[in-house]
């Protein structure tokens, strides 16, 4: 879909002596107005929104012809008790809010709330660095354009964006990610910041490369970090759960957005949504929060194939009961879904459902801190939710056949490869005998009992497969698994226990020459598939 933006202005920072003013030129199509003056935490805020252009303006938002890649300008939000920014990574496998408490700020003139889209240059981003906290600080939002002099910026321009319907998807499925069930820890920023300063001084070449939570009953939780096995305990997050539980998660290396802001964090909220889904770290500042959500799906990020399955296409609800959501929470712009329940006099499911699928359309965000939802359209005109989130057959056949306990597991057998490798770490390099797993499912399709096979890796990516049904014999893998076996992936789940992904190496490798051990590769996307 192509997105236009009119701006009567660029966006602009005017930096003095004494006086700052950071003006956001916001889309004529969409006006709202917020010029206020930061009464506190100017540091913060330089941070805040310098991690949040991180996610837009890094090196991997960059194409190789040095030109920028399909990308949606911030979008602001002006509620009357918040100022909500949210972005989303070019490559779409990170999401990003930042909510400013309105008592931040002291209002000069009219507030008109509403959603827009703010220009966000490159070049701003890097100015961020001049704000201080010993000047007087302006925010302002608007449309009317900024009586400003910088070289080649001023006067109206019109960007039009093209964006693919894979990255609106992702968007889109970041927000709904959000309201899904999960576990919740409530951690120390030093912990988490312990773990990232970490991973930045030790870089791992090859895979295992997630992230994995242990979760053992009566204990805090732990972050151990692959392939090292090194573990960090997580002071103060308790779990309540009485089994042992392990949830593996990827997108560590978007954690580095956080480093900034955790010396200055009165607490850290980690959502771990499950096996192949979504994490989210909502970081708590003075007068803040920034959430940073990292997809699970590797190099599909959000509108990954194994994200859709809980989380496709808009609900099921009746549009007119939708639309009776919609209006209440444009009336009051936030609500919890109880108290929506209460207004329209029915059942508190039905209401979050409702809400779950504005979120999906684009219509509504969840807000993390009240766990409450709050009306906001993504772009002016309703989406083409049949083009965003087309059918699929296969994904809507697994689903019921899962509902219906169709698809049964018969055996769940782990093969195990090994490889030994010198590894970099903090106290020099050490030697590790690195775990790649994999594992092979056997299954039956009832009441025929018909057999599926399925073979999943560690990044719970289905990589082989057999089966009877029509779809196999037809196209074998190459337009992905059947719905059989995508039933059989999910109810499997359960069978398929992680573990380390690396232990003490019986013998060392061969050494390297000097030259290779110098040599600083970057680290690969985490997600892929060893």
């Amino acid at each position: 879909m192509i997105v236009a933006f009119d701006y009567a202005s660029p966006s602009a920072l005017v930096a003095q002596r004494e006086r700052a003013a950071l003006s956001f030129a916001a889309d004529r199509a969409r006006p709202v107005r917020f010029h206020a003056r930061v009464r506190r935490h100017v540091l913060l805020l330089r941070f805040a929104l310098r991690a949040l252009g991180g996610a837009i303006w890094s090196d991997d938002a960059w194409l190789g012809d040095g030109e920028r890649g399909a990308v949606l300008d911030p979008v602001v939000t002006v509620h009357p008790d918040v100022v909500l920014f949210e972005a989303f990574s070019q490559d779409g496998g990170a999401s990003l809010s930042l909510a400013l408490e309105r008592e931040l700020f002291e209002p000069e003139g009219e507030v008109v709330c509403g959603t827009t889209n703010v220009d966000f240059t490159a070049w701003l981003w890097g100015a961020l660095g001049e704000l201080r906290s010993s000047r007087e600080t302006w925010l302002r939002l608007g449309p009317e354009g900024f009586e400003v002099e910088t070289v080649g910026a001023g006067g109206r321009f019109e960007p039009r964006v093209e964006l693919p319907d894979a990255w609106v998807r992702g968007f889109l499925q970041a927000g709904a990610a959000m309201a899904l069930p999960g576990l919740r820890l409530e951690a120390e920023p030093v912990d988490l910041l312990a773990a990232i300063r970490y991973l930045r001084h030790t870089k791992a070449k090859l895979s295992p490369r997630a992230l994995r939570y242990e979760l053992l009953p009566g204990e805090d939780a732990t972050l151990v970090l692959e392939p090292w096995e090194h573990g960090v305990r997580l002071h103060g997050a308790t779990h309540g759960l009485t089994e042992p539980r392990t949830i593996r998660v990827w997108g560590r290396r978007r954690l580095a957005l956080l480093e900034p802001l955790l010396p200055f964090a009165e607490r850290v909220e980690i959502f771990l949504k499950g096996r192949g889904l979504p994490s989210f770290y909502a970081v708590h500042l003075p007068g803040m929060i920034f959430t940073l959500g990292l997809s699970s799906a590797g190099e599909r990020g959000f509108s990954g194939a194994n994200f859709d399955v809980p989380t496709a296409g808009p609900s099921a609800l009746d549009p007119a009961f939708e639309g009776r959501v919609l209006a209440a929470l444009q009336a009051q712009r936030t609500a919890a879904p109880a108290a929506l329940a209460a207004q329209l006099e029915v059942a508190p499911a039905e209401v979050w459902r409702a809400c779950e699928g504005l979120v999906r359309q684009g219509r509504a965000v969840f807000d993390v801190r009240t766990r409450a939802f709050r009306q906001r359209d993504l772009f002016a005109r309703p989406l083409d939710l049949a083009r965003i989130f087309p059918p699929d057959e296969r994904l809507e056949e697994a689903e019921r056949l899962v509902a219906a306990r169709r698809v049964v597991v018969q055996s769940c057998a782990l093969e195990e490869t090994t490889r030994v490798r010198r590894l970099p770490s903090p106290e020099g390099p050490v030697t590790r005998e690195l775990v790649f797993r994999d594992w092979h499912i056997d299954g039956q399709v009832l009441p025929g009992g018909e057999p599926v096979q399925v073979v999943v890796n560690e990044a719970d990516r289905v990589i082989f497969g057999r089966c009877e049904c029509r779809h196999f014999r037809e196209h074998l893998l190459s337009q992905g698994p059947c719905a059989h076996m995508l039933a059989l992936h999910r109810v499997s789940a359960e069978a398929r226990r992680e573990g380390p992904s690396s232990r003490p190496a019986a013998s060392a490798p061969p050494p390297l020459p000097r030259a290779a051990e110098e040599i600083d590769e970057p680290e690969e996307e985490d997600g892929n598939a060893p």
